[in-house]
């Protein structure tokens, strides 16, 4: 690859990690919740320390977009697994991957939707693909 090819996937890959930053603030916003987090986990590539943490799901040029706001922020889109028209409260699942939990699925409770995050291979011993679920209010 020559050193022109380089800059393009570079300028390429840049712009695609900043597309959910330029997301309009005037998203319609179709789910807020609040949910605490009792130990480290990872979400794609960020990891989240322990603590309160804001959710909401919002509607923007035609894609859901889920932010996180608290001790780290982050937006990330999910991929809508369907919609349950059962209500209640949000959930989030995650499972034990080599030691560190990582989110699986999002359920945002009254609006009947779910998303789900893809999650790495787990390997060796510390293998656990039991779910350790939290509850979003």
């Amino acid at each position: 690859m020559n050193l022109q090819s380089k800059l393009r996937f570079a300028l390429l890959a840049v712009a695609i990690a900043l597309v959910p930053a330029a997301i309009p603030a005037n998203a319609q916003q179709l789910y807020k919740g609040t949910f605490t987090i009792p130990f480290e986990t990872k979400w794609g590539n960020t990891v989240m320390e322990p603590g309160q943490y804001t959710i909401t799901v919002e509607q923007a040029l035609g894609q859901k977009l889920v932010r996180v706001h608290g001790p780290a922020e982050l937006a990330m889109f999910g991929t809508p697994s369907g919609i349950d028209p059962v209500g209640g409260n949000g959930q989030l699942t995650f499972v034990s991957i080599n030691g560190l939990y990582t989110l699986k699925a999002f359920n945002a409770g009254a609006t009947g939707q779910s998303f789900i995050f893809p999650v790495p291979k787990p390997k060796g011993d510390h293998a656990q693909l039991a779910p350790v679920v939290v509850g979003a209010d």
